[in-house]
C-alpha cells in the first residue's frame, strides 16, 4: 500500500490529539462565556440598583434634577384625532381592483390607521378596507357602477376628518 499502517495509525493518534485540544478549548471558551456573561448581568444589576436608587432620591427634587441637567416631569398631554388626509389618488386600476394612494395628515394626532370608504354617489358611506399604509390596493370592486372614495385616518382619540372623494369606474 502507499501508506504504510504504521503511518497511518500514528496519524490517526495526531488527529484524536489534536481534535481532543479543539474540544477542550471550546470547553474553556464557553466557561469563559458563562463567567463573562455572569459578570456583566451583576454590573447591569448594580447599575439598575443605582439609578432607582437615584430617581426615587431626586423624584421630587426640582433642584437636584437640575443639577443633573434633567428637567421635572412634563404633564402628560390629550392625543389629539388625526387630521385630513390629502392628496387622495387613483394610481393604478384594472377590470375588478383599483390602487388608491394618499398623504398623511400634516396636523392633528398620529395616525394608528387608515380607513377607506366607498359609496355610489348620493348614497352612504360603507367601509372597504383598513390600512397601515398610506397605500391600499382594493380588489373584487363592483364593475361599471360610479363609486366614490374616501380616506379618513384613525388613532386612539378618534377619526380625522374624511379626505376628498376620488370616482372611479371600473
Amino acid at each position: 500500500p502507499p501508506v504504510p499502517p504504521a503511518e497511518l495509525s500514528a496519524q490517526l493518534d495526531a488527529y484524536q490529539e489534536k481534535n481532543t485540544a479543539l474540544a477542550t478549548s471550546r470547553a474553556e471558551t464557553k466557561i469563559r462565556r458563562v463567567d463573562k456573561n455572569q459578570a456583566l448581568k451583576t454590573m447591569k444589576d448594580s447599575m439598575r440598583a443605582n439609578l432607582r436608587y437615584a430617581e426615587v432620591m431626586v423624584r421630587r427634587h426640582p433642584e437636584k434634577l437640575a443639577q443633573l441637567g434633567w428637567g421635572s416631569r412634563r404633564p402628560r398631554t390629550a392625543l389629539k384625532p388625526p387630521g385630513e388626509v390629502r392628496d387622495i389618488a387613483i394610481r393604478d386600476q384594472g377590470d375588478t381592483w383599483l390602487l388608491l394612494a394618499w398623504n398623511a395628515p400634516v396636523d392633528g394626532g398620529g395616525v394608528g390607521v387608515y380607513q377607506v370608504q366607498r359609496r355610489k354617489p348620493g348614497g352612504s358611506w360603507e367601509d372597504v378596507a383598513t390600512s397601515m399604509d398610506a397605500i391600499e390596493l382594493l380588489r373584487d370592486q363592483p364593475r361599471g357602477v360610479d363609486l366614490e372614495y374616501r380616506v379618513l385616518a384613525l388613532n386612539r382619540a378618534g377619526a380625522g376628518p374624511p379626505s376628498a372623494t376620488v370616482t372611479a369606474v371600473l
